[in-house]
């Protein structure tokens, strides 16, 4: 460090620099370095010995110093070596003191009193003098700017003074005293300041400019005691704790959020958004109490509450909805219908939305409380709305029982057992005693139809199509009555005995059947044919079998057994047919007794069971029918020849018929011709002879020359129609030739 100074009039300000420290001297500095610069001068004749009793009393630095200021006063532009800042204040405060030492010191006082005299003495006492009361009043006056604080220690308490302004603590009463900066908070920062005489502990909060007071402290912060704010969204909390109380609380955003000296975060948490249609349950674990937030809203969870489970949504019913909600805790059950937005309690359990049965005016549904068992009709139109306890039996809706002409319904009563059959045409609706067993459809019956009624008692009643029985066509089955069913056989050998008959056909009918004999000569025949039958009596049917065509099967089997038994082979080929007219008509008695008539049973074919037997058989009846054949051949050819001559004699016969006839007609025609003539010559002779005419009059020959005349003319007009040559006579022709020569 190179010190620099200046000795010009003014001698206002001198100052020291250094690598490290840049210090501008006041002007209350200046007797200071005045002393320096004097105590520079006289240490020139201080020689070199000297300077070790001056290290003994000088401190270090300050002999350093000296020893640099008398080489600089040597050579000007000699470089001292560096000082330190602490150095340097060294030498501005114990200033006094060295210059004390150095006068009060023997050596140096014999040095001062052989160079100086009296005059230096007093000049250098009243220098030590005006530095002491400067560098005092230096040190105590403070000069305070609106953001500064003057912190003095007193003897017995301790005061601060808020700038601006000037200040002076009084020394007799003050022990000492510190400046310091005022606390400048922004709108995001805060303090916590501590009261060390109370104990209290108090926030301070932005934007301001806060003083501490003269026992006040920070607590925390950065380094000049300050702490960020904590700024919240609008889904964004704090749970803090009161550390004092032991309370907790919930900050909700959007905010800026300052904690008190005693409040401690815990957590941070998260707003619950909840939708209009949405719901969350909430317990609060003090107290187990457990209830439901219902939207819209920003739920923040208070300390001591739990959320359970995700939101849910709440029930939206419409007009036509009903939802039931049941409660865990009571079993009570109640019920919302639409159209409203439903939110459950805590502890109930809704099931599914369900409609409410919408009945059109033709249907019904059967409902039961099943707390009591009590049923109840609820009949359309309307809206049906099931409580907890009802349900429905049967099926949700169903259709009114349609009465008309074609239909009945057996409706039972279900306290009573008794049974009716309701015919009068109506929508009918059953009561909640009444049960529709079945509907029954009219019964029509054909003229050739027929059916057996069994009532309650096991009677028959028979019923007829045909008006000559007298009985009726059309008829609904009465309560307790059942149709009669038989069960008949069927196939060509009757081997299945599962055809339902209900309604019987009292018309005739063919049968088939099919079944194996033996003839005398031990030929087995396996015989196929039909019957032709009818029931007759239905009555002696039903009273004797149960199984018509299953009987005359195997009765006709019977007989035919017993009759192709007596026959051979051939012979049974011969007049099969004989022995199946035999089988059926030998025993009426069997058909009569079971009210059945027999018209005709055929064998339609019959085979040998055997194959050899088969080819013979079939042998025979190929040279059978071939010799039929020619027969029937031989018989044709003679046939034709004998129509053949009966036709040409029929043919001559009715020639000879026709040509009489055309004779006859020929006569009858030329009579006719004739007298139409006659009829017309008549009439004109006696037009001619009645003519009043003289002429005619006079001569009796003129009327038949007249007619003859015209004839004549008829005559020529039909010959000259065709192609015929006509020759007259002269005397026919009554012609005259005359020669006559022209006249030139």
């Amino acid at each position: 460090s190179v010190l620099h100074w200046k000795s010009s009039k003014s001698a206002t300000i001198s100052w020291i620099q250094t690598s490290s420290f840049n210090a501008r001297i006041k002007v209350q500095e200046i007797p200071k370095v005045l002393t320096i610069l004097s105590l520079e001068y006289n240490l020139k004749r201080i020689p070199f010995t000297t300077g070790r009793i001056l290290r003994s009393v000088i401190p270090c630095s300050f002999i350093g110093f000296v020893t640099a200021l008398r080489e600089f006063s040597s050579n000007r532009s000699h470089t001292l070596p560096p000082l330190s800042f602490k150095h340097r204040m060294d030498i501005l405060y114990n200033t006094p003191n060295v210059l004390h030492l150095l006068a009060g010191s023997s050596p140096l006082a014999g040095i001062i009193s052989s160079g100086g005299g009296t005059s230096m003495i007093l000049l250098i006492g009243v220098l030590l003098l005006a530095t002491a009361f400067l560098r005092y009043f230096s040190q105590r006056i403070q000069y305070l700017g609106k953001e500064d604080q003057l912190l003095i220690k007193q003897l017995t308490k301790k005061v601060v003074v808020n700038g601006p302004c000037v200040c002076c603590p009084n020394p007799l009463t003050t022990l000492s005293f510190k400046r310091q900066k005022a606390l400048c908070l922004t709108s995001t920062e805060y303090a916590t300041v501590r009261d060390d005489s109370t104990g209290q502990r108090k926030v301070v909060t932005g934007p301001s400019m806060y003083f501490l007071g003269a026992y006040e402290v920070l607590e925390g912060g950065d380094a000049k005691g300050l702490k960020p704010v904590r700024v919240l969204k609008s889904t964004e909390g704090l749970v803090v704790s009161d550390e004092a109380s032991g309370k907790q609380r919930v900050i909700k955003g959007p905010c800026t959020f300052v904690p008190q000296p005693t409040d401690h975060v815990k957590v941070t948490v998260t707003a619950v958004y909840l939708k209009r249609t949405e719901y969350v349950k909430i317990e609060n674990t003090l107290t187990g109490k457990v209830w439901v937030e219902a939207g819209e809203q920003l739920l923040f969870c208070e300390p001591h509450w739990r959320q359970l489970g995700n939101p849910q949504a709440a029930y939206s019913l419409k007009s036509h909805q009903y939802v039931h909600l049941e409660d865990q805790l009571t079993g009570a059950v109640r019920t919302e219908r639409g159209p409203q937005l439903v939110f459950p309690s805590a502890f109930e359990h809704p099931t599914a939305v369900m409609d409410a049965i919408d009945l059109n005016a033709w249907q019904y549904c059967k409902i039961q409380n099943r707390s009591n068992g009590e049923v109840r009709i609820e009949r359309g139109p309307k809206l049906v709305w099931l409580s907890p306890q009802e349900r429905v039996l049967g099926q949700e809706k169903e259709a009114g029982i349609t009465i008309d002409i074609e239909t009945a319904a057996l409706v039972k009563n279900l306290h009573t057992g008794v049974q009716t059959l309701l015919q009068t045409p109506q929508l009918f609706v059953p009561s909640k005693d009444e049960e529709v067993l079945e509907m029954r459809k009219l019964i029509r019956l054909a003229n050739n139809e027929a059916i057996v009624l069994k009532d309650q008692e096991g009677a028959y009643h028979f019923y007829y199509g045909d008006p000559l029985k007298g009985t009726e066509r059309s008829l609904f089955l009465p309560p307790y009555w059942e149709h009669v069913t038989l069960l008949w056989s069927r196939g060509r050998r009757r081997e299945r005995r599962d055809l339902k008959i209900t309604v019987f056909d009292t018309r005739p009918q063919y049968m088939s059947f099919e079944f194996n004999c033996r003839t005398s000569d031990n030929v087995e025949m396996i015989l196929e044919g039909t019957f032709f039958w009818e029931v007759v009596s239905l009555p002696d049917m039903l009273a004797n079998t149960g199984d018509a065509p299953g009987d005359v099967c195997a009765h006709a089997r019977s007989c035919f057994i017993q009759l192709v038994s007596k026959v051979t082979l051939q012979e049974f080929m011969a007049k099969f047919n004989e022995i199946a007219y035999n089988a059926h008509s030998n025993d009426d008695s069997f058909y009569t007794k079971r009210g059945i008539k027999i018209h005709s049973l055929e064998v339609t074919r019959y085979q040998c069971a055997e194959q050899s037997t088969a080819r013979i058989l079939e042998q025979i009846i190929t040279e059978t029918t071939n010799r039929m054949n020619r027969l029937s051949c031989q018989e044709s050819e003679n046939e034709v020849a004998i129509a053949k001559l009966k036709g040409s004699v029929e043919q001559e016969n009715a020639k000879s018929e026709v040509l009489a006839i055309q004779q006859k007609h020929l006569i009858e025609t030329a009579r006719a011709e004739g007298l139409a003539e006659a009829e017309r010559c008549t009439a004109f002779l006696k037009a001619v002879r009645e003519s009043a005419d003289s002429d005619v009059a006079s001569s009796a020959d003129l009327p038949e020359q007249l007619w003859h005349t015209l004839r004549r003319k008829d005559a020529l007009e039909a010959v000259s129609s065709g192609s015929a040559h006509v020759y007259f006579t002269p005397q026919d022709a009554n012609l005259t030739i005359e020669n006559r020569n022209s006249v030139s």
